[in-house]
């Protein structure tokens, strides 16, 4: 409530309303004694100033406060009870001081027509009032510069106001688009932070288990070495996401110096589906694979955005598969598209109490990495085998 209150009173007391208002208080008063006295000795008993004073100062009100609303329509009415009734000097106070709320009410009309035809009528009117007053035309001495004054005071004031308006709109937009691109960004880095954790935890968590019942100390000597391998690679892709995340950079140095760029830092396609091809035969499973040297041609951000997706692909082959099942890994070049495919055999659709959490967010990922450049994204599930299907454009 005290919000729209507010936002109702900053509508009507900001821009042109100051000078509405202003105005209005400012005919009040000079009309006040002459409203006063009309209403103590009425019509008959008022001289003929004192009448004309009064319905003069109410009706100029009236017509000023439809300025707020239709300025175009209120100056036009004043410059009509400017002609009619505003011819002697008599009424001059009245005169001096309505041109200049007028000017200034004029000066913030946005058609150059109606500023333009306002100081034409007004200038014609001087015109006509220094022939028709003869002795009083001295007036216009000091009418005419002061209500030019106004004018053209008024029109700067308004004039940087609505510069600063643009100014202020376009803040706004660029605030706009500042938090747009900080959402963006951050659903980047959620999904990358997924791509990596998602997929080299899935793996540490197979090869434990692997470890754990394995009956064969050189196996489960191997399955720990798979462990800390994935374990420092997903603790050094931390930090460098950490250190992009860091203004100052201040990570980097002390850090990463001394370590071998892991593989999910090195995003270059080819040597990621040897990298998870690997990882799966680890994982026990039977992979036959086939790779095509071209995919080395793709630029470095479309290389990246494939090695994500096998990544995530290697990442569900692993969670989902039947355990020591059969599955290929492709990633070749077909025409004008760079075409990764990987299908696996599914394993018991029923989640069993140590099953690894699936949220569904890394399909999602897949599907707008692929999207983001142009390509194609599918899965499906078929007599048994999953398959999916990603391809970019070449």
């Amino acid at each position: 409530m005290n919000g729209r209150l507010n936002g109702t009173l900053t509508k009507l007391f900001a821009g042109r309303g100051v000078i509405v208002w202003t105005g209005i208080a400012v005919l009040v008063a000079i009309s006040s004694t002459e409203v006063a006295t009309l209403l103590e000795e009425g019509f008959s008993g008022s001289s003929d100033l004192s009448v004309r004073g009064a319905l003069l100062g109410l009706g100029l009100c009236v017509i000023l406060a439809l300025g707020l609303r239709w300025p175009a329509v209120s100056i036009g009415l004043f410059v009509a009870v400017a002609y009619f009734f505003l011819t002697d000097s008599s009424l001059f106070f009245w005169t001096f001081v309505s041109f200049m709320i007028f000017s200034s009410l004029a000066a913030t009309a946005k058609a150059l027509s109606v500023r333009a035809l306002f100081l034409t009528l007004s200038a014609a009117w001087m015109v006509q009032f220094g022939i028709q007053s003869g002795k009083d035309a001295v007036l216009l001495v000091a009418l005419a510069p002061l209500t030019a004054l106004a004018f053209f005071l008024t029109r700067s004031i308004y004039l940087l106001r609505e510069k600063n308006a643009v100014a202020v709109h376009q803040m706004q937009a660029v605030k706009e688009q500042t938090r747009l691109a900080v959402d963006r960004e951050r659903k980047n880095i959620a999904r990358d932070l997924h791509d990596i954790v998602a997929h080299d935890i899935t793996v540490v968590a197979m090869q434990s288990k692997a470890a754990k019942f394995a009956n064969d100390g050189q196996k489960a000597l191997e399955a720990l070495d798979v462990i800390a391998k994935l374990s420092t690679e997903t603790l050094h892709d931390l930090r460098l996401m950490l250190n992009v995340l860091r203004a100052d950079g201040t990570m980097a140095d002390s850090l990463t110096q001394n370590v071998d760029k892991p593989a999910a830092t090195t995003v270059y396609a080819l040597q990621g589906a040897e990298l998870f091809v690997q990882r799966l035969r680890d994982a026990n499973f039977k992979v036959t694979s086939a790779t095509d040297e071209k995919i080395s041609d793709l630029p470095r951000s479309a290389q990246t955005a494939i090695y994500r997706v096998m990544q995530e692909g290697t990442t569900n082959v692993i969670k989902h598969g039947l355990p020591g099942g059969v599955c290929t890994f492709n990633l070749m070049v077909s025409g004008s598209e760079a075409i990764l495919e990987i299908t696996n055999q599914m394993g018991n659709s029923r989640k069993k109490s140590g099953d690894l959490p699936s949220g569904g967010t890394g399909l999602i990922g897949m599907g707008d990495r692929m999207s983001a450049f142009g390509g194609k994204f599918a899965t499906n599930a078929e007599d048994g085998i999953w398959k999916l299907r990603a391809s970019i454009p070449f």
